[in-house]
Order: structure tokens, then sequence, then C-alpha cells
């Protein structure tokens, strides 16, 4: 498989990214054009894998939940998010444009006797077991996904851009990347700042987001099979599927709009156990935002959920400008 893999990435290569970069005078950035593809393939096997696989097992289980045609509109607007990020080049444009940022930072703090963080040398020689830091990295990006999330849950602004992602009342394997571009662009410069810091290689970067995307996908689907066996492994999706539960997983307890929130693991449960935020209920609730009613046009939602964050913005600044 990776035999073909390879194979098909060098025919596309030779075949039509270097023909095209060199009619448009582009060949100085012909080694970004070669993760840029790597990225677009591994985007079109995750919407094979979700449309073909991950879609099937949960359709039937869907019609049991009552699902109407509003929610099948709802839905598309998931898939047109699905491939316009699956498919994108946020965080590799960012990790690519950061790069030169810290090779020069490094360049000064190597000057001042300063080592910038990397895990080459903290742990000599684990670049050589590539299978052993690929584990590593994931591990530590996901934390980070960790700290990300819970406080995109703490601060009201940020809370609404990240709200059009928890809006979605049809929690389906396409949800995953319902989200506000502000929000992914956030995210992009932090995660591509961190993977930098530690010294990961933009093609391992662009890999181990893809795994996540895709293990993403599945948690957000409606399964009746809690996955019991794996929830201390992995965030199954009825442990993330309380996350998404309507005044339960992004509210106090009690405290009806008041932010907090449980469950906030990305890809392992354990930040959620280590910090007391994991809630291990597999009973059905119903997913959404009580309070917001979001639109079906994608433009409409960007715009809606906006002009929301901006609405929590002004409130902040003039209540501490009564102080």
């Amino acid at each position: 498989m990776m035999n073909f893999y390879d194979d098909l990435h060098e025919w596309l290569m030779q075949q039509i990214v270097a023909p095209l970069f060199f009619d448009l005078d582009l060949m100085n950035y012909i080694e970004e054009s070669s993760l840029g593809l790597d990225w677009f393939m591994l985007g079109v096997i995750q919407l094979i894998i979700i449309a073909f696989i991950f879609r099937p097992l949960e359709t039937k289980e869907l019609k049991q939940s009552g699902m109407d045609g509003r929610g099948e509109i709802a839905i598309r607007s998931d898939i047109i998010y699905s491939f316009f990020h699956r498919l994108g080049l946020f965080r590799l444009f960012f990790f690519l444009t950061l790069e030169p940022i810290f090779i020069g930072f490094g360049s000064l703090l190597h000057d001042l006797r300063f080592q910038r963080l990397n895990l080459e040398n903290l742990i000599p020689g684990i670049s050589s077991l590539p299978l052993l830091s690929f584990l590593i990295y994931l591990i530590i990006l996901d934390f980070v996904d960790y700290l990300y999330h819970r406080l995109s849950h703490r601060f009201n602004w940020w809370w609404q851009l990240h709200a059009l992602h928890h809006s979605q009342r049809y929690l389906t394997t396409w949800s995953d990347n319902r989200n506000h571009l502000i929000d992914d662009l956030l995210k992009a410069v932090v995660f591509s700042s961190v993977a930098l810091m530690i010294g990961i290689e933009p093609s391992q970067f662009v890999l181990l987001l893809a795994l996540s995307h895709l293990i993403q996908s599945w948690q957000h689907g409606y399964f009746l099979s809690k996955f019991h066996f794996l929830k201390y492994l992995i965030v199954t999706p009825s442990f993330h599927r309380y996350h998404h539960a309507m005044r339960l997983g992004y509210e106090l307890p009690g405290k009806p709009g008041v932010l907090g929130g449980c469950n906030f693991g990305v890809l392992f449960p354990w930040w959620d156990l280590l910090f007391q935020t994991a809630v291990f209920d597999s009973s059905y609730h119903p997913t959404g935002v009580d309070s917001i009613e979001p639109a079906n046009n994608l433009l409409k939602q960007q715009l809606q959920f906006f002009q929301r964050s901006l609405h929590e913005i002004k409130k902040s600044l003039s209540q501490k400008g009564t102080l």
C-alpha cells in the first residue's frame, strides 16, 4: 500500500504538479508543493474512508434517531466543510510560513547559548525510531489540543466562535470540520508553532494531522456501539458526544449558560482523567447549543458566529470601561 502511495505521489508530481509549477514560474516552491500534494492525497483518503466506511456504518442508526429533512440539509453543510478543510492547506501553510521565523529565532538563541526546545535534544536518537517518535509527537500535540480546546470553552468571545462546531444538532462523521475560520486560523498558528518548536518534520506533521482528523471524524459519528473496551485508551464517539450534549457538555453543572464543560480530550481521554474533566456517560443526549439556531448557509454561519464573538468582545470592553 505504501509503495502504491509513493508511486502515485511521484507520478502526480512529475506529470501534473512539476509541469504546472514550471509553467507558472513557481519552481522555487516545488518542495512545498510536494508537501501540499501529500496533504491533498491524505485528505482524499480520509474523505473516502468517511464516505464509504464510517458513514454507511452510522446511516441505519441515524435513521433510528428520527432525523428529518432538515437534518439532511445540516449534514450537507458539514460535508462541504469537510471537503474544504481536508483538502485545504491551513496548517501546512502556517507551518511553512513560520518555519523561517523559527530558524532565525533558533539561530539567535544559539548565539545566546540557548537551544530551541526540540525532542531530539531531550531524547537523543529519537528520530531514528520513527514509530516511537511519531507516537510521542502525537501525544504531545494531543495534550496541546486538550488545552486549546478547554480554553476555547473558557472565554466567551472564543466560545462564540467554537460554538459553531457545537451548533450541529445532527452529529455525524462529517461534523468534525464544522468550525469557524478564525478559530481554525488560531489553531493553525498554535499547532504549527508547537510542531516547529519540538522539531517535527513537515511531512511527519502532515501525517500526524491526517491521522488525528480521521480519528476525530469517527468520534463524531452516531454509533449504537459504545466501544466500552476502548474508553480509557481513546476518546470514543459516546465520550465525545457527551461533550456535545446540549446543556451538559459545555456548561457548568446546574448553572445553565455558564461556560465550563467536560470531555475536552481530542484523541486520548487521559487528560480529562488527569484534570478531572471526564464524564463517562454513554446514554443518549441531544446535541447542539440550546440558545443558538445556526443558519443553513455556510457564509451566513461564519458571519453569524463572528458577530456573536464581536458582541462578546464589545461587551467585555464596555464592562471594563465602567470599572
